[in-house]
């Protein structure tokens, strides 16, 4: 009776479980629609009618689009395909495959939805553009990201390099690749401008996933060796209402003990703490980072 009881239980654990998959393949599954919808919005409206683009394997399409008439969604896929057999091979199918139904729904927003610009073709309208165009593509690729997908291209390329050479940075690989790109988009359109502008989408799109995808809400975090710690860990407490951690330390040069004070606070909060050290201990070591997010008590949410 209780072993049946037992398998009840973990029918119904199983089944939770099972539930609660689906439901965040489903939600992906839908952040990488909506994510893939707004790149295509903002390469089709802002972008492609002005030559401009953020580089990547986008990039290519747009020279090829204007040169030899070739639509986005085709080339994206066909660039796409050899990126994603070796992204197989190279980083398995299972980190591979939401970035394969990404790409696909990217192909397929490209070519089924045009937009009428109302912009002209001038030195304004490319500002204009460049700036509207990179925010709504940031927003989109950052939600692409937060689903645990990418839209393939220069990011996929990158991180197959990476994996595969003994390369430093992967931001690095990548700034090389769009480089190139928008270096071969000045040379097709023979227009300096486009390149420039390009650059700015760039750059912003690069920066908004920055902001949506790291969180905008910069913290510091503090930590001060005293030996006072009790006091100024105490008005830390009750001034700022933010905790803090104590860990004993030793100097290595004068073999002193101190006690290093740990604490997340905000950026408003950094005059009020540089206050409470400079009035209990001005012997004190102070050092602040910034941090792009904290989460937990007393901040965002987990």
């Amino acid at each position: 009776m209780c072993m049946e009881n037992v398998l009840k239980d973990k029918k119904i654990i199983v089944g939770k479980k099972h539930k609660i998959d689906v439901l965040e393949i489903i939600y992906d599954f839908f952040m990488i629609i909506i994510g893939t919808f707004l790149v295509s919005f903002g390469i089709n409206l802002f972008l492609l009618p002005l030559q401009l683009t953020t580089g990547g394997v986008s990039g290519i399409a747009t020279i090829l689009y204007y040169k030899l008439g070739i639509s986005m969604g085709v080339t994206v896929i066909v660039l796409n395909i050899p990126l994603f057999i070796i992204s197989i091979v190279k980083l398995g199918i299972k980190s591979s495959i939401k970035t394969i139904i990404a790409t696909l729904l990217l192909s397929f927003f490209l070519d089924a939805f045009k937009y009428e610009t109302l912009l002209t073709r001038n030195v304004s309208d490319l500002f204009t553009s460049c700036i509207f165009g990179g925010i709504i593509i940031g927003v989109g690729l950052s939600i692409v990201f937060k689903a645990g997908a990418s839209t393939g291209g220069s990011d996929l390329l990158a991180q197959i390099i990476y994996k595969s050479f003994p390369v430093q940075s992967l931001s690095q690989v990548l700034l090389i690749i769009e480089f190139f790109i928008i270096s071969a988009t000045v040379i097709a359109f023979q227009n300096v401008n486009v390149g420039l502008y390009s650059l700015i989408a760039m750059f912003i799109s690069t920066k908004m996933v920055d902001l949506m995808f790291e969180g905008s809400y910069y913290t510091r975090v503090v930590n001060i060796i005293t030996k006072k710690p009790n006091e100024i860990s105490d008005e830390i407490l009750t001034e700022l209402k933010r905790g803090v951690t104590l860990t004993k330390s030793i100097g290595a040069r004068t073999k002193e003990e101190y006690t290093t004070l740990t604490c997340v606070i905000t950026r408003p909060q950094v005059a009020k703490i540089k206050k409470i050290i400079r009035e209990n201990d001005k012997e004190a070591l102070m050092y602040i980072a910034t941090t792009n997010e904290v989460l937990g008590k007393g901040f965002k949410s987990i």
